[in-house]
């Protein structure tokens, strides 16, 4: 194993510095190495090759940092960034639209045993959920589906990657949980 290449992968995936002791603790005292000489050499590969990048010391360890004069961008990047917060109900409510796609208000209120307007309005302008048609029933009700921001959101590539109803029970230990959860609300 190439050490430097360890050594970059763990600065870049790190998020916080890299202590010679976390990284010592990284190879489970399989080898000693010092990790200021091959700092020293990814810098100085950095330096001659003109990248916008550079391992810097900070707090005690070592982390990967852009070029200053590239920080404006990265502001620029970052500008309209935010990190998603959602309130139980949300969650409950974009957990139901999720998995039943496309599905109305009343449905959604429904599952859920409560009125839930103001949270479908909430998802929406976050982007998460949109009006994916409108339903045959009476008064044709609108149909709310996720979007590409809710996939970005939760690491998904596509809905069909959120968990199954067994992995689900696995992961509270055979706990049912909600209704929300019951075979007949999960999107095959």
């Amino acid at each position: 194993m190439d050490m430097k290449n360890l050594v970059e992968v763990l600065l870049f995936a790190s998020p916080e510095p890299l202590t010679q002791s976390r990284f010592n603790h990284i190879l489970q005292d399989e080898i000693s190495v010092e990790l200021n000489p091959i700092i020293d050499e990814l810098n100085s590969e950095y330096e001659k090759s003109g990248k916008g990048l550079k391992i810097q010391k900070i707090g005690g360890g070592y982390q990967i940092l852009s070029q200053s004069e590239y920080h404006v961008y990265i502001e620029r990047l970052f500008k309209h960034t935010k990190k998603l917060q959602l309130s139980r109900p949300a969650l409950e409510a974009l957990s139901i639209i999720a998995y039943r796609q496309p599905v109305s208000k009343a449905e959604v209120e429904s599952i859920r045993g409560v009125e839930c307007g103001s949270v479908v309005n909430t998802l929406m302008e976050r982007e998460l959920i949109t009006v994916k048609g409108r339903g045959k029933t009476a008064g044709r009700p609108l149909l709310f589906g996720t979007t590409q921001i809710f996939l970005e959101s939760f690491g998904l590539e596509k809905t069909s990657d959120l968990p199954k109803l067994k992995e689900l029970s696995e992961l509270m230990g055979d706990n049912p949980g909600p209704v929300l959860f019951e075979n007949d609300y999960a999107a095959e």
